[in-house]
């Protein structure tokens, strides 16, 4: 089994659901992060609107999925898909390997758990 966590722009978040939602995924965890890379930070208007100022983190979206070994490549296309534009520093996906999973309800192990 594979875990995949793609922090994306926050704003891409639906176009990513959508297309995960074709595959048909047993669960998405998703949050809200922030984070430092490439993309330049946009200004942001303070107080009343008088003054900007450029915050020093960026505001992304950390999806998380556990699929099989068999659809981790399906699950990572479909995000670079529905996200990518081609542009240098629009966030990232990390690949682990998971050991076991548990179904805390049905108390099921392993794949039958997803």
């Amino acid at each position: 089994m594979k875990r995949i966590e793609a922090v994306v722009p926050s704003a891409r978040l639906e176009r990513a659901f959508a297309a995960l939602k074709e595959l048909d995924l047993g669960g998405i965890t998703y949050f809200e992060s922030k984070g430092r890379g490439e993309i330049p930070r946009q200004k942001v208007h303070s107080g009343r609107g008088t003054s900007t100022y450029t915050p020093e983190f960026n505001v992304n979206s950390t999806i998380v999925v556990v699929v099989p070994d068999s659809m981790a490549d399906k699950v990572i296309d479909k995000i670079l898909e529905s996200t990518s534009s081609g542009l240098k520093g629009e966030g990232k996906i990390f690949v682990s390997n998971i050991d076991d999973v548990v179904d805390v309800g049905t108390k099921k192990r392993g794949e039958s758990a997803l």
